[in-house]
């Protein structure tokens, strides 16, 4: 499946979509994360499998409990279903109910539960399931929502809580008002954004620093935690969102309400973010806007790729050029290990690598 490039004399792109095939043992796939160790998959009655694509070897690593409520009602058009997670190093599953309140963190070594996830279920059904792993200080760290506005991070092995958001943040530029929605880490782990929202309600993707709340704790919010507010936009949010590098962000969507939102991409760099005028924290600098992008963000090697209904599209976010487009192949995860977006499809896995992609 060739790719061609979005301007006015298309020409080909090296690189071709591969499919394949699911095992046999996995049975219905509900879900996949990619990790160093091989692709991590979510089967039917519970079951959690390590999958190595290369060779084709398939073990059922352990089983969790959590399923979606027979009773459970979809809020708009947001459904609760199962949602699968995984420390990059493989270690560690997580299986969770997006817009709902509960989940599991499990050791994929022994198959035994680490840590029970719940949220106090104030709104959770507008928000997917609060949940990353990262590392930090040598061992893998489940960031995760306990309540509707707050954070905490726990050591993943142990269960032990590693660092917390404060109830009440007091002199602190951030504010205790957002139901936090989907986490995303930076590449390296130095910051991470919260697509959340506040009333009234606002969409309101929030940044802060990472690193320096893990390693210092619940002290880091009494000073600057590199916190900042980025564009609000009525009604909507679970918002196209990826990160370019440590300091660039990635943000979907043009406009400041749901109604009358076009598709494209708001870039913004945290590095440059300011004191602002009373001490409170300016909002980053928007770096560049353009329209066009849609659907589910991905980065690689600083470009964006964008998953539309029409298929994927790659762009430049400094310049927002369109540099190619591949019909029909809609990627649902990211393998930064192996360097490939992937599609969890009816027909198997569909991989394309992105360095193939950029030639």
């Amino acid at each position: 499946m060739p790719l061609t490039r979005g301007d006015a004399m298309p020409s080909p792109v090296h690189g071709t979509v591969g499919t394949t095939a699911l095992p046999e043992a996995a049975g219905t796939v509900l879900d996949i994360a990619p990790t160093d160790r091989g692709v991590v998959l979510l089967g039917d009655e519970g079951r959690i499998l390590r999958w190595d694509t290369d060779s084709g070897r398939c073990t059922e690593v352990a089983r969790t409990t959590v399923t979606v409520p027979a009773d459970a009602e979809p809020w708009g058009d947001r459904v609760q279903t199962l949602r699968l997670h995984a420390s990059r190093d493989g270690a560690f599953a997580a299986v969770v109910i997006d817009h709902g309140r509960t989940g599991e963190v499990l050791d994929l070594s022994t198959g035994r539960v680490t840590v029970p996830l719940e949220n106090d279920g104030y709104d959770s059904e507008t928000v997917p399931f609060s949940l990353a792993f990262v590392e930090h200080a040598g061992r893998a760290v489940v960031l995760h929502r306990s309540e509707w506005n707050l954070i905490e991070a726990t050591d993943a092995a142990t269960g032990t809580q590693v660092a917390r958001m404060p109830a009440a943040y007091g002199d602190s530029p951030s504010r205790s008002e957002h139901f936090h929605g989907a986490l995303h880490p930076s590449p390296a782990g130095t910051r991470i954004a919260s697509d959340a929202w506040v009333w009234h309600p606002l969409g309101t993707p929030v940044v802060w620093n990472l690193d320096q709340w893990l390693t210092e704790g619940e002290e880091a919010w009494s000073g600057d935690i590199g916190w900042a507010d980025l564009p609000t936009c009525a009604y909507h949010w679970n918002r196209p969102l990826v990160w370019l590098d440590e300091d660039r962000l990635v943000l979907g969507g043009l406009g400041d309400d749901e109604e009358e939102l076009l598709p494209g991409a708001r870039v913004f760099d945290l590095g440059r973010r300011g004191p602002g005028a009373a001490g409170v924290p300016e909002q980053p600098p928007e770096i560049a806007t353009f329209g066009g992008p849609r659907g589910r963000f991905f980065a690689a090697d600083g470009l964006l790729f964008a998953s539309s209904e029409s298929g994927l599209e790659i762009w430049n976010p400094t310049t927002g050029t369109r540099l190619g487009s591949l019909a029909g192949f809609h990627p649902t995860h990211h393998d930064r290990t192996r360097g490939e977006l992937l599609e969890l499809s009816a027909l198997g896995l569909r991989r394309l690598r992105t360095a193939a992609a950029r030639a």
